[in-house]
C-alpha cells in the first residue's frame, strides 16, 4: 500500500521506505518497555497515551484528578505502566489493592496552571536514572491556552536543565511550517493547482 501511496504522490518515496523499514522491525522498535514518557496534559484526546501504554511504555501522567480516573481505567488492561502524582499522606497502595479508582483519582493529579513549580520539581525527581521524553498535549480555549503553554514550557525548560538527557516530543499540526525538499513542494503546488 505504501508504494501505491508514493507512486500516487500522497507520500514521498523516503516516507514509504521508512514505513516499510518500520514494518520489518516493528517487534523490536515498538517494544517500549523501560522507555519513559512524560505527558503534560496526559488526558488529551490527541495525545499518545493509549499508544504508549499499549506498547509497554512507562507514562508519567500530568493531568487533573478527574482526567486521571479515565487514564487509570485505560492503563489497567495494558502492558504499560502509569505514574502520576498523589497527595502526600495518601495510602495509594491500599487504594490500588482495594480497586478504589474513585478514591485514587480523588487523591491524585495536579493542575498545570496553579502547581507549575511543584510539577517541575516532581518531574525532576521521577524515575531517577531513566531518560525522559516529555511532550505537551494540552489545549484550553482563549487566553488560558497561552497560560498553560507557558506553564508547560517552564516545566520542560526546568526538566531539560536538571536532566540533560531529556528529549522533547512535539505534536505536529497543519499550521506548522515544515522544511520540505523541492520535489515535495513542487508536487504540493501542482496538486493544489489541479484541485
Amino acid at each position: 500500500q505504501v508504494d501505491a501511496w508514493a507512486e500516487y504522490g500522497s507520500i514521498e518515496a523516503d516516507t514509504a521506505d521508512a514505513l516499510k523499514l518500520m514494518q520489518q522491525n516493528q517487534e523490536k522498535w515498538l517494544d517500549l518497555r523501560g522507555v519513559h514518557f512524560v505527558l503534560l496534559g496526559a488526558g488529551s484526546a490527541m495525545g499518545p497515551l493509549s499508544f504508549l501504554l499499549g506498547y509497554g511504555a512507562t507514562v508519567v501522567a500530568v493531568a487533573r484528578g478527574k482526567a486521571l480516573k479515565k487514564l487509570l481505567q485505560k492503563a489497567k488492561d495494558t502492558p504499560g505502566t502509569l505514574l502520576f502524582p498523589v497527595k502526600k499522606g495518601t495510602d495509594w497502595r491500599g487504594l490500588v489493592a482495594a480497586g478504589d479508582w474513585d478514591g485514587l483519582a480523588a487523591a491524585a493529579g495536579c493542575d498545570l496552571l496553579t502547581q507549575t513549580p511543584e510539577i517541575a520539581a516532581w518531574l525532576t525527581a521521577v524515575a531517577p536514572g531513566k531518560q525522559l521524553t516529555v511532550g505537551n498535549y494540552t489545549y484550553l480555549d482563549g487566553a488560558l491556552h497561552v497560560q498553560v503553554a507557558l506553564a508547560c514550557d517552564c516545566i520542560m525548560e526546568r526538566l531539560c536543565s536538571a536532566r540533560k538527557d531529556t528529549a522533547l516530543a512535539f505534536l505536529g499540526t497543519p499550521t506548522d511550517v515544515t522544511l520540505v525538499p523541492t520535489p515535495a513542494a513542487e508536487a504540493a503546488l501542482a496538486a493544489r493547482k489541479g484541485a
